[in-house]
């Protein structure tokens, strides 16, 4: 984890002009300051004595006013079809090392709080023919899981509804700075691949958005925090389309600029307070991406995701068909960082 944070943040550091910056080395537990980027290391114990310099100082102190955000809501929106296995497990991978670099790239941010969803209402359950269909007789489907855009706090999203993920926030979301969020997140983003044949992407995102959801009571309680920066990540080989069979059950209501100005509300209209990051499916465009196949290779092609992503001011989206996701997070760790840059508070 900490070899992959060196390399996220060297390449901020370049995409910011901070180069001047000394990284810390993988010994450098002693090292005093702030971390990352922006570390001026005290430690006598170094070749040459103290890496300290003016330059390193003058652009630290540069980077560092002009960051505008401590607090960060961050949404995982995860496609749980039965073509998602490896790309779970990749996310799983990456995204630890990616929070990682997060707080030690942006030091006055203290807290990140992590929400992860999956596209459906009721996991398991429906067919092609009848996809929403009801809970079935004998279930209990008054949990969230069972809720388009509640938080999952439990393994394999609602296949066991006796198990638990044990967050340490104690909530239904969890806080990137614990010691156990590895395992948190690697508990929690497999969300299985035996959903509903129906994905609603954005409809989940909007529901795990929705300040009624973050309310008192409510499965997100506690969560959508006004004074944060809301990032989300939406991951999916599928299209959202509310046109494919059996209509209009096919994806989440409405056209993706509705979907963009609900986000935004949720915002309170600032649109610079959103980061919206993708990973999805398109060819030409992500030259690795071939059509979706009966095999679960590929991936659809996805324009209304596209646009909608387009709409947002900061914006960042990656293959969702690559072998691995470690360079689509180098990437984005610059585009969080610009949106901390831009927070309007």
């Amino acid at each position: 984890m900490r070899a992959r944070s060196k390399l996220l943040l060297v390449t901020l550091a370049t995409a910011l002009g901070c180069t001047d910056a000394p990284m810390p080395s993988s010994s450098d537990e002693g090292s005093t300051g702030i971390g990352g980027i922006f570390t001026v290391s005290n430690n006598s114990g170094d070749d040459g004595g103290s890496s300290s310099s003016s330059g390193a100082d003058e652009s630290t102190t540069g980077v560092v006013n002009s960051l505008n955000c401590d607090k960060i809501d961050f949404v995982f929106v995860i496609d749980n079809s039965s073509s998602m296995a490896d790309e779970q497990q990749y996310l799983v991978d990456a995204v630890p090392g990616f929070v990682d670099a997060m707080q030690t790239a942006l030091p006055t941010v203290k807290s990140f709080r992590v929400g992860v969803v999956d596209t459906d209402t009721y996991p398991g359950l429906g067919t092609e023919a009848t996809p929403l269909d009801g809970c079935p007789e004998g279930s209990d489907c008054s949990g969230c899981d069972y809720q388009l855009g509640g938080f999952l706090s439990k393994p394999a999203s609602a296949a066991d509804a006796g198990s638990s993920c044990a967050f340490a926030t104690g909530e239904s979301f969890m806080e990137g700075s614990s010691a156990t969020f590895a395992d948190e997140f690697a508990c929690a983003a497999i969300v299985g691949t035996d959903g509903n044949p129906v994905e609603q992407q954005a409809g989940a995102l909007l529901g795990a958005v929705d300040p009624a959801n973050s309310s008192e009571g409510s499965c997100n309680a506690g969560f959508m925090r006004d004074d944060a920066l809301l990032v989300f990540l939406m991951i999916s080989d599928e299209e959202d389309d509310n046109t494919d069979a059996p209509p209009p059950q096919g994806g989440s209501a409405g056209e993706p600029m509705e979907w963009y100005e609900s986000i935004i509300a949720a915002k309170n209209g600032r649109t610079g307070n959103v980061v919206a990051l993708g990973l999805i499916g398109g060819s030409p465009r992500f030259p690795d991406c071939t059509a979706l196949s009966a095999n679960g290779k590929g991936a659809e092609q996805t324009s209304r995701l596209q646009k909608f992503f387009y709409a947002f001011d900061n914006h960042f989206e990656g293959s969702v068909c690559a072998t691995g996701y470690d360079a689509f997070f180098n990437d984005a760790l610059e585009k969080v960082a610009q949106g901390c840059m831009n927070f309007i508070p």
